[in-house]
């Protein structure tokens, strides 16, 4: 299969963060524009949004629009709060109506569902294997905080189509690993890339981390010397300065002083009073407990304190690649200078600025994400077996 990605990054909405959701679903699942051109015609809250989409998913199955429903039905599942019976329904539906779109797929060995022991649980594997016997080598692909490897397909199936064994997985507090072992997140991101690692008796592998997935797989790379290069697909850096310069001064000056101390109390209630007051706070909280397996709105905020790259970044000796968007509306640009400054040690580093030239200036590339996906399979060819100091650090004029 030759894939299609969607090029367009359209203001459907005001609001950014259903804006970029919106996007997300046009660049890499199977959304069709006019639905989503039609649905936004209604969205103004979150409940306009879970019902839009209930009723696109029913009427795509309906029409036998398979890969419409399930897009359909993992975007309304998005913005509902954990402990909804209809999200555990929806996400089921996904997953059953993912199966049914490629079941050719699934037929002829081009996707092989495994799990690998973890813990209490199973790490869900999805491979792709190149199928020629003459792989160009192995890329081991995850995502962040709240990715599915199944809405990943056609990423991963990108780089299977380049000649490249793909190895994806959800990893502790992700997908099934989450929903069905009740595996929380870590940030010792090294343990479950380990145990993939062992159980396929991987080595000289290409970790592509995707969004929070950037700090993951930088993390991993510190302390697994059996990954060669690694991919932050976009960077992180710092998860707390991310989310907490998302809300104001106000905010991150509280969230910085109640988490420095250790005062749950001083967060916990007005944290709780504005989940009562602003649905898409309440939200971000409530996933953010799930993912981590904490009770409090200050437990969240504390554990993503662990999320950053400042003392691992020196023990990182691969060859490294840093992408970014330029107008990425969730990590802010000058986190990416950051963080390329403090990869001292590494075997060679390479950035990449993605601006708005080619559209995808937004986060993970959204609104044309085949530019990226090419520039990191090409990376992967020119540093596959390469040992040089280089370093190329791109300049945003030059980036596209």
């Amino acid at each position: 299969m030759k894939w299609n990605y969607h090029v367009g990054y359209y203001r459907f909405l005001d609001e950014v963060n259903m804006n970029f959701q919106l996007n997300r679903f046009l660049s890499i699942g199977s959304a069709r524009f006019e639905d989503m051109e039609d649905a936004a015609s209604r969205i103004r809250t979150l409940a306009d949004w879970r019902r839009e989409f209930l009723a696109l998913a029913e009427n795509a199955e309906k029409e036998g629009r398979t890969l419409n429903a399930m897009t359909y039905h993992r975007a309304a599942e998005f913005f509902m709060i954990d402990g909804d019976p209809e999200k555990e329904k929806a996400y089921g539906r996904f997953i059953e109506l993912f199966h049914e779109a490629y079941a050719d797929d699934f037929r002829e060995g081009l996707i092989v569902e495994e799990r690998v022991p973890y813990g209490d649980g199973y790490l869900p594997v999805m491979r792709l294997p190149a199928g020629d016997g003459k792989g160009r080598g192995t890329i081991l692909i995850h995502g962040g905080f709240d990715s599915f490897i199944e809405e990943l397909y056609s990423l991963c199936d990108y780089f299977r189509l380049r000649g490249f064994d793909v190895v994806a997985f959800e990893g502790p507090g992700q997908g099934a690993a989450l929903r069905k072992y009740g595996l929380s997140m870590t940030h010792e991101w090294e343990r479950p890339v380990g145990a993939v690692l062992d159980h396929y008796g991987l080595e000289d592998v290409t970790l592509l981390g995707i969004s929070l997935g950037g700090y993951l797989a930088l993390r991993a790379a510190a302390f697994e010397p059996r990954i060669s290069r690694v991919i932050a697909f976009n960077i992180i850096y710092d998860f707390f300065e991310v989310l907490a310069r998302r809300r104001g001064w106000a905010f991150e000056a509280l969230l910085r002083l109640s988490t420095s101390l250790g005062l749950g109390f001083l967060f916990n209630l007005p944290a709780r009073r504005r989940m009562r007051r602003d649905p898409f706070v309440a939200w971000g909280i409530h996933q953010g407990m799930s993912v981590f397996g904490v009770d409090s709105p200050f437990a969240y905020a504390r554990t993503t304190r662990k999320y950053h790259t400042r003392d691992i970044s020196p023990l990182i000796t691969q060859d490294v690649l840093l992408t970014a968007g330029s107008e990425d509306h969730f990590v802010p640009l000058d986190l990416f200078h950051r963080q390329g400054e403090i990869l001292t040690n590494v075997r060679s580093l390479t950035g990449r600025i993605f601006t708005g030239a080619t559209g995808n200036q937004n986060h993970c590339q959204v609104g044309n994400i085949l530019p990226a996906l090419e520039f990191m399979a090409d990376w992967v060819d020119r540093h596959a077996g390469v040992a040089s100091n280089a370093v190329e650090l791109e300049p945003a004029s030059r980036a596209g």
